[in-house]
């Protein structure tokens, strides 16, 4: 039983790339607040209610940081980055926009990939960094750290969707993980990977040399540069939304420069959005615990206060194990609950790498040791301790919506789409633009309930 149970799992994992026959409708099964002790009563306002205007500026604006999870990013023959959640913003208010609504490459034309627009910027290294590696007297070193281009979505002249993707991937790949582990890529025709079975090739690039090497990188020592050149593309991303455009901040800089101008500068911005995938989810979850604890007032803070962070299959409890410390934790200085910012977690149930943040919060306050901080006798009064401690508001939204990977065979659907798939499910997207109150859909107000297609009935 064992052995057959095993070849079911090994052949539906072969059937990645000819499955999907089948179907699942989408699932909302929850949307649970860490400080309310009853389920499914969760509340968040959507990127819609986060929409501003300011004086002199007409309609409302929404600007969005997107931060990409693992995997080949500038795939030229998959998805660009941040084009199903475009493409899904899009149709969730009934406009159409072609497969393909953004460049592969960062700050290129969509159609002709070759040319360069003047919409990006480069956060580089004032100085190349180098890094020893496990062969002594080898170093790899390190320049450019992400590019930052920004998209636009005009809704409508009152609405409008500004999305900053934050592209780090290849970069990082090209200059360190390329040598560690890219001999052993199915694109050397010559290496090891040639005499592999398609699909054994296709998942080990899929998830462990495109995939996995980026959260091992990330939790070493080359982490700090990522959060580092992150700051600097947020503090970018503030100018130009403030009207100080890449084109006049210079082709490449780096972060201390740019952070300085912006914080030495006084731009009024829409309310930035945090969209994030995957292994993005923790890397903004550690942006957001830095800008709250560093003891600093910087152009960050303005632009976490009161906004939400909607993270898609977020992996904060696994990754968390990397930060298990001797040192205490800074807690952040206190903060009014209209001020703090709200992390709204999708997690499709059936997704491998997703962990939910309710749940895992409260388990660690269940079996560590409590210290006199925490003060609640009641389940409510803990949980309201926990997101003073902590900072922010959290929000888990349990959803399902994977098909099955072979048709009639539904104790397996497909893991990749699980946790990569949310932005193409027209009722997410519905959710992350108008929001819930009390764990249903918000539609008082929204415009994309409004116009947008109706949505299948339960």
């Amino acid at each position: 039983m064992n052995f057959l149970k095993s070849g079911l799992m090994w052949l539906s994992l072969a059937a990645m790339g000819v499955s999907g026959c089948a179907s699942t409708d989408t699932r909302v099964l929850s949307i649970n607040s860490l400080t309310s002790e009853n389920y499914n009563d969760g509340t968040f306002r959507g990127l819609e209610a986060l929409a501003t205007g300011y004086d002199n500026k007409p309609g409302n604006r929404v600007n969005i940081i997107y931060l990409h999870g693992i995997g080949w990013i500038e795939n030229p023959d998959d998805k660009p980055l941040a084009n199903e959640f475009i493409k899904g913003l899009a149709n969730a208010y009934n406009l159409e926009l072609d497969d393909k609504a953004v460049s592969s490459l960062c700050g290129r034309d969509t159609t002709e990939e070759e040319t360069k627009l003047n919409n990006h910027i480069y956060i580089k290294e004032e100085t190349p960094r180098r890094y020893h590696t496990a062969l002594p007297g080898i170093d790899l070193s390190l320049d450019d750290l992400v590019c930052l281009d920004r998209q636009v979505l005009n809704v409508s002249d009152d609405l409008e969707y500004v999305i900053y993707r934050v592209f780090w991937d290849e970069i990082f790949w090209q200059s360190l993980q390329e040598p560690h582990v890219g001999f052993d890529d199915h694109l050397k025709e010559d290496g090891v990977a040639a005499l592999r079975r398609k699909y054994n090739s296709y998942l080990k690039d899929k998830l462990i040399n495109f995939g996995f090497s980026d959260a091992v990188l990330y939790l070493g020592p080359v982490g700090e540069e990522i959060r580092e050149a992150i700051y600097g593309a947020m503090c970018s991303a503030n100018l130009d939304a403030g009207g100080y455009e890449f084109k006049e901040q210079g082709k490449r800089v780096t972060a201390e420069e740019i952070c300085q101008i912006a914080n030495e500068t006084s731009v009024e911005t829409d309310q930035f959005v945090f969209v994030t995938e995957s292994l993005g989810s923790k890397i903004a979850f550690d942006i957001m615990r830095n800008v709250m604890t560093d003891e600093k007032d910087t152009v960050h803070d303005a632009m976490i206060e009161n906004t939400e962070f909607i993270m898609l299959a977020n992996q904060v409890a696994l990754l968390n194990l990397s930060d298990l410390s001797s040192e205490k934790p800074k807690v952040p200085p206190y903060m009014a609950p209209e001020e703090r910012p709200t992390i709204v977690a999708f997690s499709e149930v059936n997704d491998f790498l997703s962990y939910e943040l309710v749940p895992y919060y409260r388990s660690l306050m269940d079996n560590g040791e409590r210290h006199s901080v925490f003060v609640g006798n009641d389940k409510r009064d803990i949980s309201d301790d926990i997101v003073s401690m902590v900072g922010f508001n959290m929000i888990d939204m349990r959803v399902e919506f994977a098909n099955p990977l072979i048709p009639l065979v539904k104790g397996l659907v497909d893991p990749l789409r699980a946790h990569n798939g949310h932005s193409a499910q027209p009722e997410l997207m519905r959710y992350m633009v108008c929001g819930a109150q009390n764990g249903q859909l918000r539609t008082a107000g929204c415009i994309a309930d409004l116009v947008g297609p109706p949505l299948k009935k339960k």
